[in-house]
């Protein structure tokens, strides 16, 4: 649908996902993904896309916000300059965009965490789902991905892709046979060297187990998922733009396969040879009788 070679997107993780990450996903095979809220300005946001251009003309996405908090309409035009071709709207009515992605040959993919959600997307035209299960990193659902993945394929019958809890060969593999069209990866990139998280937050991913993630809405206003330590002290939701979400620190349960920083590209890389060998196995796993 894309044009990449592996069904591997790059979370589009604020203050995480930058150039530099962006980048590495799509060079490697995936597709990598931009925040727009990451950008206070317009020119900000321009600099960067010129930045992906002079180093990749591989396709990437990214996730735009439909509210009056952000300069939605010129981000998106300049996002079509540019050549992007995929569009994840987590906030807002997708049909905002849809007339002039579609023209320009794009997709448009909403995050969804409930089938209530999901039907609703496909009401206002979108082209495929981002099934975002419990356990992954940011905002999520209460239900299972290897639940909602095949639930919200089955019931509302659009191409659905798997986020949460995704960050080995053998998980994409089991998203793939659930019916996933493609996987979301986040935390297991904030791990790496591409990542904008500061030491300490890609040492701690490494460093904690699934009992380490907590989901909560005292922090956005909406149930989210965070490494618990970095929670402990807060107090109030820190404005748009502030320093203190970098003290703020989403994870999902996937650091549980997270064993060290290294380049994002060696984890799509690793992936894919996991899923290659998984389906190997899988497919020896019963006879015919």
């Amino acid at each position: 649908m894309m044009g990449v070679a592996y069904p591997i997107i790059g979370a589009p993780m604020f203050l995480i996902s930058y150039e530099e990450l962006v980048t590495a996903v799509a060079t490697a095979g995936g597709l990598g993904a931009l925040p727009l809220p990451n950008f206070r300005t317009v020119e900000d946001l321009k600099k960067t896309l010129q930045n992906i251009r002079k180093k990749t003309d591989k396709p990437i996405g990214v996730n735009i916000h439909l509210s009056g908090k952000f300069q939605w309409k010129k981000q998106l035009a300049l996002c079509l300059d540019f050549g992007v071709k995929f569009f994840i709207t987590s906030l807002g009515d997708p049909r905002l965009i849809l007339e002039d992605v579609h023209a320009n040959g794009g997709k448009v993919f909403a995050d969804v965490v409930s089938l209530g959600q999901g039907l609703k997307a496909r009401e206002s035209g979108v082209d495929g789902l981002i099934a975002v299960g419990a356990g992954a990193g940011g905002h999520a659902g209460r239900t299972s991905t290897m639940v909602l993945v095949p639930y919200l394929k089955s019931k509302v019958g659009l191409p659905v892709v798997a986020a949460g809890g995704i960050s080995t060969g053998a998980q994409m593999a089991a998203a793939i046979a659930l019916g996933a069209c493609a996987v979301v990866v986040g935390t297991r990139l904030v791990a790496t060297d591409e990542s904008r998280a500061i030491l300490v937050y890609k040492e701690a991913i490494v460093a904690a187990g699934p009992d380490d993630i907590v989901c909560t809405d005292r922090i956005t206003g909406n149930p989210a998922n965070w490494l618990s330590k970095s929670i402990e002290n807060f107090e109030k939701m820190p404005e748009l733009g502030s320093k203190k979400w970098k003290a703020l620190w989403s994870a999902g349960q996937s650091v549980a396969q997270a064993e060290d920083i290294r380049p994002a590209g060696l984890v799509i890389a690793k992936m894919v040879e996991e899923y290659m060998h998984t389906c190997k196995e899988l497919g020896q796993s019963v006879t015919d009788v």
